[in-house]
């Protein structure tokens, strides 16, 4: 069975988003932003983000479901809030990017609504598992462990999101 061992601890992950969301305060001070957090494992890191983020700051909720498809993955987005984002700026924020195929699509999608600009916050980038050119323009932490994460609401199979730091999944 897996064990989590945590590599990041909740005091540093407080002081990393409170650190992001001054700068997003400061690039984006006097105009409208919105926050769209990708169910479920950006969820946490949305409401911390948001309460660290000062201006007009509002969030919306998408999910992303990706399944394997005759041509590879097939991904679908929904949206969990009505997401009007017409001249506003927003940040798409992912609990891990890796590949930056989930963050394209969604990207893409939402760039349709004519948004004044679109960009991701990563909590953990991934840069090297990367296969589409994407980078998030704001990251909470780039040099993680490798492995599964949890915790700070981020599950495997259902448990773990309730650990208050970040954790890698050891086997064993």
């Amino acid at each position: 069975m897996a064990t989590p061992r945590e590599v990041i601890t909740a005091d540093t992950i407080a002081a990393g988003v409170a650190r992001v969301g001054k700068q997003i305060s400061a690039d984006y001070a006097g105009k409208n932003v919105v926050l769209v957090g990708m169910l479920k494992g950006a969820t946490v890191f949305l409401a911390d983000l948001l309460r660290a983020t000062s201006g007009n700051v509002r969030f919306e909720l998408v999910h992303v479901d990706q399944r394997p498809g005759e041509r590879g993955a097939v991904i679908e987005l929904t949206y969990a809030t009505k997401i009007n984002l017409g001249g506003v700026h927003a940040l798409i924020l992912k609990d891990v990017c890796h590949s930056g195929v989930t963050e394209n699509y969604v990207r893409t999608h939402l760039a349709e609504q004519g948004p004044a600009s679109l960009e991701v916050v990563a909590l953990v980038d991934r840069p090297l598992q990367r296969r589409v050119a994407i980078e998030p323009k704001y990251v909470v932490f780039s040099d993680v462990p490798d492995g599964r994460l949890v915790g700070y609401g981020m599950e495997y199979q259902g448990q773990w999101g309730n650990l208050s730091g970040l954790n890698v999944l050891d086997e064993g």
